[in-house]
C-alpha cells in the first residue's frame, strides 16, 4: 500500500512545475519582477550566494528583489537551465529545485557559473487549493 502512495508522489515530482518555469524566466530576462512573483511572502528567506557576490543572509521577499534587480544590472544571464526532476525533503513539505546559473560581469566581462538550490515550498498566502501556492523560500549557491 506504500508503494502505491509512493508512485504518484515520485511521478509529480519528476515533472518540471510551472515555478519552475517562471523562476527559469526570471533568470533569462533578468526580471527582479518575475522573480518577485514567485518568492514567499510569509517570513525570511536564506539567501546564501557565493563570489562574485558574497552573500549569506535573511531577506525579506522585497529585499531580495532589490538585491536581484541590482544583480541583474551588472550580471547578464548568458545560461540557466533548471533540472527538470524535484528533489523532496523526508517528512517536509515542497523540494528543491537544483538550476545551472551561467552568467557575465557587464563591467569586467569575467564569466561565472554557479550550481542553485532553490528551495521551494507550498506558501499559504495567495492559497490556491489546500495545499496553498508553490514558492520560493530559500535559495542556495555554490561554485561550479
Amino acid at each position: 500500500m506504500v508503494a502505491f502512495h509512493l508512485l504518484p508522489l515520485t511521478l509529480l515530482l519528476s515533472f518540471p512545475t510551472p515555478v519552475a518555469a517562471r523562476i527559469q524566466t526570471a533568470f533569462l530576462q533578468s526580471s527582479p519582477a518575475i522573480l518577485r512573483q514567485v518568492l514567499a511572502t510569509d517570513g525570511a528567506i536564506p539567501v546564501s550566494l557565493p563570489e562574485p557576490f558574497s552573500l549569506a543572509d535573511q531577506l525579506s521577499p522585497d529585499q531580495t528583489c532589490l538585491v536581484f534587480r541590482r544583480y541583474f544590472a551588472t550580471f547578464r544571464t548568458t545560461e540557466f537551465t533548471i533540472d527538470p526532476r524535484m528533489s523532496s525533503l523526508p517528512g517536509g513539505p515542497g523540494g528543491i529545485l537544483r538550476a545551472r546559473w551561467s552568467f557575465r560581469n557587464e563591467r569586467t566581462g569575467a564569466s561565472y557559473s554557479l550550481r542553485l538550490y532553490i528551495f521551494v515550498a507550498a506558501s499559504a498566502s495567495g492559497a490556491a487549493g489546500p495545499l496553498g501556492v508553490p514558492r520560493i523560500v530559500e535559495i542556495r549557491a555554490e561554485r561550479r
